[in-house]
């Protein structure tokens, strides 16, 4: 499968890992992911920073398994996992340093699905961490590897696809607030057409369109900084304040309600590997 870009239903692209720590486990006899408090049989792996915040990311995964679990390299391994609609593959390789530093394994990612999800999924991953993750700490060692990879596979490639998730992701995102926007202009012109009764207040709702106008900015403020959950919760807010306003809520409607995304766990910019932890959903008693 080649690098470049999108087809119907798949997309490649690699990521730099920025660190790894021993946070789980993969079960000796089943070949899925653990919490590093797992008691039985079972080997250290390094999940890393960029499959550690996909996985958070992804709404009610299925439990990761790994078709090829860490041996004595536990940075070196192959996982999937299902999310709905979208299928997500990972697998963590050295391309520097003969796998003796993080800043030397890289990640290969593979997304089926819709484009509007794994968009939605590069995103948010993009945004969670610390660094870029197509821009490698060792640029000429990633070329090299890239190379090997065939397809026309390269760090330009790479990036560009990275970048046109994003542009896919932006423009499902400005399309939810124009129409919060349109359902708002369809509000206040019913405001206009409507006395003040037992059962709406013109006053009340005069500032509830203000609230709305307010968060619908703090949304515009959100999406400019990459912000995709900041961007939804006020967009949320904004949609409730309009169907508050509106003198016959029953003809709002939902902009969310016109796209399939996923909206996974809420992770903060600065959230590091140790603070996430994976939620095994094979058997409650053994989640972290």
């Amino acid at each position: 499968m080649g690098n470049r870009g999108y087809d119907e239903s798949a997309l490649v692209v690699y990521a730099q890992v920025g660190q790894a720590k021993a946070n789980h486990r993969v079960e000796n006899d089943t070949g899925f992911l653990r919490p590093k408090s797992f008691t039985l049989p079972s080997k250290v792996v390094y999940l890393g920073d960029v499959a550690t915040h996909a996985l958070a990311y992804l709404e009610n995964p299925e439990t990761p398994h790994f078709s090829e679990p860490p041996q004595f390299n536990e940075q070196k391994w192959k996982f999937e996992t299902q999310s709905g609609g979208l299928g997500l593959t990972i697998s963590s390789t050295s391309y520097w340093g003969f796998g003796l530093f993080n800043s030397g394994y890289l990640n290969r990612i593979v997304l089926k699905g819709s484009p509007q999800s794994y968009a939605r999924l590069l995103f948010d991953l993009s945004a969670s961490l610390g660094h870029r993750p197509w821009e490698f700490f060792h640029s000429s060692a990633a070329r090299k590897y890239l190379a090997k990879e065939g397809a026309g596979v390269s760090l330009e490639s790479n990036e560009e696809s990275w970048k046109k998730a994003f542009e896919t992701a932006r423009s499902v995102f400005d399309e939810q607030i124009f129409m919060v926007e349109e359902q708002g202009k369809a509000v206040q012109k019913r405001m206009k057409n409507r006395l003040g009764s037992e059962d709406w207040n013109a006053m009340q709702a005069e500032k509830a369109i203000q609230h709305a106008d307010y968060d619908l900015e703090v949304a515009r403020g959100a999406l400019a900084d990459g912000n995709a959950p900041g961007f939804e919760r006020a967009l949320a807010r904004a949609e409730a304040y309009f169907i508050e306003a509106d003198p016959d809520g029953s003809r709002s409607y939902s902009a969310s309600d016109m796209y399939e995304i996923p909206q996974g766990q809420i992770l903060d910019i600065g959230t590091s590997e140790a603070e996430i932890s994976f939620v095994d959903l094979t058997s409650n008693d053994e989640e972290e």
